[in-house]
């Protein structure tokens, strides 16, 4: 943690921030439903199998704040940098494990590569840009004192769970659909 804070610098704390604001619940959220709704469009008809993204989103946030509460780890005793946005305060708020925007980051962008997969073109592009924006999320978790390396690790945990439980949500509700 000292290693991380003792590597902060102007520019790249407000890379970092950009980062952070791209993985919280807002952004993440509007992609999940953003993704379903095109699916709904494409498909001409509304299909519970569409909201696959959303749906894991979702249960990767109460599960994150289910954890938050039992676990009940206290985040990082280091100079806190404050966002651009505070974040609502809550009382889980002050617990870390697991990281919500790590999580939340794998699920949403997640969610994106396997949007673009059927897409020669863009398909390693769009792969390159989220494991790579993902990877910096958790980087950036620890960059600003917020995170222990072990919340991140938690949080993409939880938000691959979730978006394996999300993808054979989907699965499953396109096979009752077709048959």
């Amino acid at each position: 943690m000292q290693l991380a804070v003792a590597l902060r610098h102007p520019p790249l704390t407000a890379a970092i921030e950009l980062l952070t604001f791209a993985s919280s619940s807002v952004p993440a959220l509007a992609i999940t439903v953003a993704l379903g709704g095109i699916a709904c469009w494409r498909l001409r008809r509304f299909s519970p199998g569409a909201w696959w993204a959303t749906a894991a989103y979702l249960g990767a946030v109460a599960c994150n704040v289910a954890l938050r509460v039992a676990v009940g780890r206290l985040r990082p005793e280091v100079e806190y940098i404050p966002h651009l946005l505070p974040e609502i305060q809550t009382s889980f708020q002050r617990f870390c494990y697991p990281s919500g925007h790590a999580g939340a980051a794998l699920v949403a962008y997640g969610a994106l590569a396997h949007a673009a997969w059927p897409h020669a073109r863009w398909r390693w592009p769009v792969i390159v840009g989220v494991l790579s924006f993902i990877l910096g999320v958790g980087l950036g978790r620890v960059y600003l004192g917020v995170h222990w390396p072990t919340d991140v690790v938690g949080g993409y945990l939880l938000g691959g769970a979730w978006l394996g439980i999300g993808l054979g949500l989907r699965g499953s509700m396109l096979s009752k659909q077709s048959a």
